[in-house]
């Protein structure tokens, strides 16, 4: 039962970080906003650290360890979000939901976790019901690019990465030493990318003027809740569960994020979205009562 929760906790949280961060943007551009989050996450978890009494990730040997935050955040947030541009929401999801087959697949060759076909049968349950779910999404009328497509599935594949390089760290690393040092090497390395561009591009400029008090803290409680308590919650759960398990609840950060726009922005999802969510909440729970 713990690990359901923890599993509910990190997809809760990714899901209504979306919602949060959606709100966000209108106030907001996207660079100084993912700058603002990345860094409250970070802040957030060495103070857990600090409290915890856990060495915080300053020195070298212990922020190495947090390479994997060069996939993720970092890469898969940056690339992602050039790719969401240049493409349809419609697509950038139907792509990003190919993550929990992707995982399942590089789990099972990576890490020999057992690849069943009754795994393989829920993965493609859930991504039908992804499918579903944003399906009110279609009516976007801007044509669909091929290198956007490609760039958010490249964001996907870095995900996936993150997540097989965190399974073996984390069995010999705390969590919240862990989710620390990724998230500190996610922001230096998206500060030091976003830098460059904004040094060879005159028109890709950072700027955090003129943002109002009420945004600023949306950025800052979407950044806490996206990126450090997510984050927390999902190498908690992979210490504990099969990473090909863990990925069937991350199918359901779009089921929260839909319910979460309902309740905050008041967005109103069809029929076949919900139906959509019910297939991938159906899933998830009967990956979880799979032994292995």
């Amino acid at each position: 039962m713990k690990n359901v929760l923890l599993a509910l906790g990190y997809a809760f949280c990714w899901g209504i970080g979306v919602t949060l961060t959606k709100m966000a943007l209108s106030g907001i551009a996207p660079t100084p906003l993912l700058i603002t989050q990345l860094s409250s996450g970070v802040l957030f978890l060495l103070i857990v650290c600090y409290v915890q009494g856990e060495k915080l990730p300053v020195s070298w040997p212990l922020l190495k360890k947090g390479y994997a935050g060069v996939f993720e955040p970092a890469l898969a947030y940056m690339v992602g979000i050039f790719g969401i541009r240049m493409t349809t929401a419609s697509s950038a999801t139907l792509i990003g939901a190919s993550e929990v087959i992707l995982t399942i697949l590089f789990a099972a060759i990576f890490l020999s976790e057992k690849l069943s076909h009754v795994k393989l049968s829920l993965a493609a349950i859930s991504f039908g019901g992804l499918w579903l779910l944003m399906l009110g999404d279609m009516g976007d009328t801007r044509e669909s690019s091929f290198a956007g497509d490609l760039l958010v599935l490249l964001g996907v594949v870095f995900a996936v990465l993150y997540t097989l390089i965190s399974k073996k760290q984390v069995a010999t690393i705390s969590p919240q030493q862990l989710a620390a040092s990724q998230q500190l090497v996610g922001l230096i390395v998206t500060v030091t990318c976003f830098g460059v561009l904004s040094f060879v591009f005159q028109g890709f400029e950072i700027s955090f003027h003129n943002i109002s008090p009420g945004y600023w803290l949306l950025a800052i409680g979407s950044g806490i809740i996206q990126y450090a308590l997510a984050f927390l919650l999902y190498l908690i759960a992979l210490k504990n569960i099969p990473v090909s398990r863990a990925a069937f609840y991350i199918a359901l950060i779009p089921v929260f994020g839909v319910a979460s726009a309902v309740v905050m922005i008041g967005e109103q999802p069809g029929t076949m979205q919900w139906v959509g969510g019910l297939l991938i909440v159906g899933s998830s729970y009967f990956a979880n009562r799979l032994s292995v």
